[in-house]
């Protein structure tokens, strides 16, 4: 039985290549190329194909309206979007599987055929961001943030840069590092996407509103 795969990158000629490299494997059936746009976009969900692969920019531009509760299988191939980007789509975008830029085309392959039997497929160190942020901080530590601390993780949460937070909050980017020095020690978490992933499952840590 084939896997319908349905590709939305943001450049239309990189999404002709891909789709020559899998209508190869005699498993694997293009459905659709969807062209930037929400309206295409729509119209390829519509489909209903085993997995939807695109990039960050159709994800969050074309794709915007979905969200985990979606129950899309999609895969990112990731274009050098950074691991927060990764670990923020993940979260809350419902993403099954990451295809990292440098992989091969049998590893890009071998992810469409995971993900579309139900499996997950992620590179160990975006699990072990994600795993770390998830579990290794306690309840209670949520405490030990002052109301500014705080607002910085709620702000880097939703994706804001150390130069956007500042302007946020009206204070300088050196104090922004700051807080984000003392906010690590206080929570035992080492980067950033650990960070962003604490501050996802945490929404409740700050009744302020930052939008």
């Amino acid at each position: 039985m084939s896997i319908r795969v349905a590709i939305a990158f943001s450049n239309e000629l990189f999404s002709e290549g891909i789709k020559r490299l899998l209508e190869e494997d005699a498993f694997l059936k293009v459905e659709r190329i969807s062209p930037p746009g929400k309206k295409e976009a729509k119209k390829t969900v519509a489909l209903k194909v085993d997995v939807l692969l695109l990039d960050f920019t159709a994800l969050y531009n074309d794709f915007s309206f979905l969200d985990e509760s979606a129950h899309i299988k999609m895969i990112l191939f990731d274009t050098d979007c950074g691991e927060n980007n990764i670990t923020h789509a993940i979260v809350t975008r419902g993403v099954k599987g990451v295809v990292l830029n440098n992989s091969s085309v049998d590893l890009l392959i071998k992810s469409i055929k995971v993900v579309a039997e139900g499996d997950v497929w992620f590179d160990k160190a975006t699990v072990k961001n994600l795993l770390t942020g998830m579990n290794s901080i306690k309840n209670e530590d949520k405490d030990l943030l002052t109301k500014r601390e705080k607002e910085v993780v709620v702000l880097v949460g939703k994706g804001y840069k150390n130069k956007e937070i500042a302007k946020k909050l009206y204070i300088s980017e050196p104090t922004v590092k700051t807080h984000l020095h003392r906010i690590f020690q206080k929570l035992d978490v080492r980067n950033r996407p650990q960070l962003i992933t604490y501050a996802l499952k945490n929404p409740e840590i700050s009744g302020l509103s930052l939008d």
